[in-house]
């Protein structure tokens, strides 16, 4: 038979471990209810994506004549400023190209190749000895005075999206710092659109995909920090 104290010590025991189950179902609904609220919040009031990088305009630095590289004056991520030597070109003395390689021949006519732009060198494309073709690049340059993002948007929020809405980056390469920005304009093409590929189908067998659309922002101050193209970002777009 059970005397009284530990009828008790019993009721006690049941009684904590209601109330600690209670306080813990409670603290999951109440953590439900503010998850759930903060969901619906941010998808009322923001459109994100993680499908977003980092874009600039690649100038391609080459020459009109067709002639033999001399010397390349910059390397792979220097920065150059606009006028700036990048190249030394001249014509070749030799009538046969295969007799151009290798500068057997100082090339006639020294010329200067100077970059059109101020930005970093993205890419090499020719070195000394090589004879390019007129419009063949010899280098590339990324315009630093033109950056802004490419944001691929779904289709399905692109109603949503308007010029002016104000935009939060947040810039992977930078640790996650995070940039303010504008929405300049909504692309009027899906990104497929453009692909070498199209994904038109002529059969009956037809799976719908939800397609997205480039969307330009504006990067507003950007406060000396180095954005290289072709990075990844992610971006939360205001848009109420």
């Amino acid at each position: 038979m059970e005397n009284e104290g530990t009828k008790t010590m019993r009721g006690l025991v049941s009684s904590r471990r209601g109330l600690v189950v209670i306080v813990i179902a409670a603290v999951l609904v109440l953590t439900g209810v503010v998850l759930g609220g903060n969901f619906w919040y941010q998808n009322r009031n923001y459109v994100s994506t993680d499908n977003a990088r980092i874009s600039a305009p690649l100038i391609s630095v080459s020459t009109v004549a067709s002639c033999q590289v001399i010397s390349v004056d910059v390397e792979l991520g220097s920065y150059v400023e606009k006028g700036q030597k990048v190249a030394t070109v001249g014509q070749p003395r030799s009538a046969s190209p295969a007799d151009r390689q290798g500068l057997k021949d100082i090339p006639l006519g020294r010329a200067i190749v100077e970059a059109p732009v101020s930005g970093y060198v993205a890419a090499i494309w020719a070195y000394p000895g090589a004879v390019v073709s007129p419009g063949q690049p010899i280098a590339t340059l990324y315009d630093i005075s033109n950056v802004w993002v490419t944001a691929n948007i779904k289709e399905t929020n692109i109603y949503r999206i308007k010029s002016g809405q104000q935009v939060e980056i947040k810039v992977d390469m930078l640790g996650g710092a995070k940039l303010k920005g504008k929405v300049e304009g909504v692309a009027a093409a899906t990104a497929a659109s453009f692909s070498l590929l199209p994904q038109n189908t002529t059969t009956a067998n037809f799976t719908k995909v939800a397609q997205v659309v480039p969307v330009k922002i504006a990067i507003e101050n950007p406060a000396g920090y180095l954005l290289v193209p072709g990075t990844s970002v992610e971006v939360r777009i205001a848009v109420r």
